[in-house]
């Protein structure tokens, strides 16, 4: 158990600056006033991807290791299958919200070229 918290800790204080680096990026790449609006959503946007990536990843390993002690197998290796598990399930959560999010701006764009004033008579 203590090499897995060792394993734990190097792991989170590799992890830890890049978040903190994520994070302020946003700010030295806005440049004007057209960057500086840009900043609250892409923090926004790294904040989602970062909060879900690490849900997923942790929450499988939880599960992974839950179920491995169920059917006595090693809890080692049943976290890390968890680990996996959550990675992939993160590139799919991911593959489908862009898939959605491409299909609403396709139907946004769609709507807004319908509803122009200019074509519409009055």
């Amino acid at each position: 158990m203590s090499s897995l918290r060792r394993i734990s800790r190097r792991v989170f204080l590799t992890a830890f600056p890049g978040f903190v680096l994520v994070l302020q990026a946003a700010c030295a790449f806005a440049s004007g006033r057209e960057g500086e609006a840009l900043v609250e959503p892409v923090r926004w946007i790294v904040a989602i991807v970062l909060v879900t990536f690490a849900t997923l990843v942790v929450g499988g390993g939880i599960l992974g290791a839950f179920r491995a002690s169920q059917s006595s197998e090693s809890i080692l290796k049943g976290s890390v299958r968890g680990l996996l598990r959550g990675a992939v399930a993160f590139l799919v959560v991911g593959a489908v919200s862009v898939a959605v999010l491409t299909i609403l701006g396709l139907a946004w764009i769609a709507y807004s070229f319908v509803s122009v004033h200019a074509l519409s008579p009055s």
